[in-house]
């Protein structure tokens, strides 16, 4: 009988963790960011950031703008589709080192002409807060920046 119990109970843990981690879906972030204007050197966008500061709010909603340009695009402007591509992970993978040094050296912070906050810092739960901020890109500039790693090719060519 105890034997049993002990079976039952590790069968429990097994299907238990099986569920967890069989039903957790990959949650894509989703990028709150509206076109504003633009031409065909420059993106003016509005775009909603989180953080547990002013500084990283900001820098989140620099940062949802940016990849919005390079995986989706905006239709509306003259960008209506991705500059990278529409499969962000795939991208990302396939040019880890250029996306590291761009994310992670801040280098996207050069791309960026202004951001200016648009709206208060507004609590959204204990730690996080968001704010809504005004991003304007140098589009011409990135576009050569990816042609020039070989991210994207030189169009007609």
């Amino acid at each position: 009988m105890k034997h049993y119990i002990q079976i039952l109970n590790l069968l429990f843990i097994l299907v238990a963790s099986l569920i967890e981690t069989g039903c957790s879906q990959k949650v894509y972030p989703t990028a709150k960011v509206n076109y504003l204007s633009g031409n065909s050197e420059t993106i003016t966008m509005r775009a909603i950031g989180m953080g547990i500061d002013r500084y990283a709010a900001i820098t989140n909603a620099e940062l949802n703008a940016i990849d919005v340009v390079f995986f989706r695009g905006l239709p509306e402007s003259e960008q209506k589709t991705a500059l990278v591509g529409s499969n962000e992970a795939e991208e990302r993978s396939k040019n880890e080192k250029y996306f590291s040094e761009f994310y992670d050296n801040k280098r996207y912070k050069t791309f960026v002409m202004s951001s200016i906050p648009v709206s208060n810092l507004v609590r959204i739960t204990r730690r996080e807060k968001n704010i809504t901020v005004d991003v304007k890109i140098n589009i011409t500039a990135l576009r050569k920046d990816l042609e020039q790693f070989n991210i994207i090719r030189k169009f007609g060519y």
